[in-house]
């Protein structure tokens, strides 16, 4: 209790305060008797010192006393009045007001061993007290918990037994849920906290103070099973000397963290739900109709389109991840995003990270600033990679964007650099991907009526103008344009090319397979 509290007891009134009257607000908790002259060496904190003034005279110096005291964070000192010192020096009134450390007079005519005990009588009756107040606070809200109470309920009711406002942040230090009785608007309270004290919250581990308007806010972290996703309580003017307030914030702060870990439990269940569903979705087990409502409770548009996004982690010393290093990996992607409010949706699929990006928000910029964020906070020997899709599809498409993303990681993952965009393959290339035997196999069968029986130059001429036909989708005039001769020539050596191959270049079956054809005559031109 407070040494103020203690004198305003109706026993106490005898009681007169001569010096360090700003120091009343000290806790006491022990009640001492100077015995010997090196009493400063057996100070406690929280201890109120009685003497009759004796050791004044002969060995203790006062002032050296009071330092001491002051140093040990002790409540007060009490003389007897009128016993063997009828008033102490100035210098160390003086001293008791300069440190603020109370100084009373107890009454002449009672002993000492009277006034000690009726002042640890109040102290272990208020001591009584405070346990009694902190019982009943642990079991009013072990049996508000079995109730399955809101957060708000929760609150107010820590509230109401602390006798002080709080609120509840997330892990971004934004004002989630306030007590009945916060003086403060909310939002005003988050802009303040985020954008005001600099405060690391990402890395705020330990109870704070700080002044906010009139008030001073204490604001502790509460317990999480993932760090990256801890909570925070505020509690407005919480005094830290206060042994009760200590008490019963401890128990706030346990209830709120198992509330936190029931929000922690809940908001995993969601995630692994939201992981089946797209999952689903990819396999084509879920009806378009049912995928547009799903994105409309999200709050976004059927034709929204996205980047597809999978992260890996890879270790030189693991061949299988463990659980908890792709649960730090969910989390520390899943805070980034909420941090920014970056739009893009996460689901994990076969200890990967899936992310669906908003086509309106930079994939590579937000890609790029993400594996920053992370990657530090990983172990040295561990990577992380990601590859993207190229395309931007709905999701009625994802398993095209998420096919695209699954091969930019594979290139990723051997690659130095830790992101991959998935780079099209365009014509040339997939024809370079045919083994050369099965190219020239291919297009001797095809084209073998023209590359045998003519001179090699009717032969360039006709496999070119073929190719240029092609190339100029099948228009007469652009072939000749581009080849310098009459479109009549264009059409004779068409017409040439269809009876030495017996084939009708209306025909659309046999119209593909010689485009392909003259596409691999013509990469095998450009080779040698």
């Amino acid at each position: 209790m407070r040494l103020q509290t203690l004198l305003q007891t109706p026993s106490m009134q005898p009681m007169q305060v001569i010096a360090g009257e700003r120091g009343l607000e000290r806790e006491i908790s022990t009640i001492g008797m100077i015995e010997s002259p090196d009493i400063a060496a057996y100070l406690t904190a929280d201890q109120f010192l009685i003497t009759n003034g004796y050791p004044f005279v002969n060995a203790t110096d006062p002032i050296t006393l009071i330092k001491a005291m002051h140093k040990a964070n002790c409540a007060g000192l009490g003389l007897k009045d009128q016993r063997y010192i009828d008033h102490l020096p100035q210098a160390v009134i003086d001293l008791a007001n300069e440190l603020a450390l109370p100084i009373i007079i107890t009454p002449s005519d009672e002993l000492i061993s009277k006034t000690m005990r009726k002042m640890l009588n109040i102290i272990l009756n208020s001591q009584t007290n405070e346990l009694s107040r902190i019982v009943t606070a642990n079991q009013t809200l072990a049996d508000l918990l079995l109730k399955d109470p809101s957060s708000t309920d929760v609150l107010n009711t820590c509230s109401d037994l602390l006798e002080h406002p709080l609120f509840l942040m997330d892990s971004h230090f934004r004002v989630v849920s306030a007590s009945h009785n916060l003086p403060f608007e909310s939002d005003s309270l988050t802009d303040f906290l985020r954008d005001e004290t600099k405060i690391d919250y990402f890395n705020l581990h330990t109870r704070i103070t700080l002044p906010y308007q009139v008030a001073n806010l204490t604001i502790a972290p509460l317990f999480s099973a993932y760090k990256e996703n801890k909570a925070f309580v505020g509690v407005v003017d919480l005094n830290p000397d206060n042994s009760t307030d200590q008490m019963l914030i401890q128990v706030v702060l346990n209830t709120l963290s198992f509330v936190n870990s029931r929000t922690d439990m809940l908001n995993e269940s969601a995630f692994r739900n939201q992981s089946g569903f797209y999952l689903n979705v990819m396999d084509g087990g879920i009806s378009n109709d049912l995928i547009n409502k799903t994105l409309k409770t999200q709050d976004v548009e059927p034709s929204t389109q996205f980047h597809c996004a999978s992260l890996l982690v890879i270790t030189n010393h693991q061949p299988l991840l463990s659980d908890h290093l792709l649960e730090q990996v969910q989390q520390l992607t899943l805070w980034f995003i909420k941090e920014y409010q970056i739009p893009v949706i996460a689901f994990s699929l076969k200890q990967r990270l899936v992310l669906l990006i908003n086509e309106r928000q930079n994939a590579q910029h937000f890609l790029t600033a993400l594996v920053q964020f992370v990657q530090p906070k990983l172990d040295k020997t561990t990577r992380l990679v990601v590859g993207y899709s190229y395309s931007t599809l709905p999701l009625t498409e994802l398993a095209t964007i998420y096919n695209e993303a699954a091969e930019a990681l594979t290139i990723s993952k051997q690659s130095p650099n830790a992101i991959t965009i998935y780079r099209p393959k365009y014509v040339k290339e997939l024809m370079s991907l045919i083994p050369t035997n099965e190219s020239r196999s291919f297009v001797e069968r095809v084209l073998g009526g023209i590359v045998t029986g003519i001179s090699a130059n009717e032969q360039n001429n006709l496999l070119t103008t073929l190719y240029s036909y092609f190339y100029y989708h099948q228009n007469i005039a652009e072939v000749a344009g581009h080849l310098d001769i009459h479109r009549n020539t264009v059409i004779y050596r068409l017409k040439k090319v269809e009876k030495m191959l017996n084939l009708d270049l209306d025909d659309p079956e046999q119209n593909q397979t010689l485009s392909m054809a003259i596409l691999l005559w013509h990469n095998q031109q450009a080779l040698k």
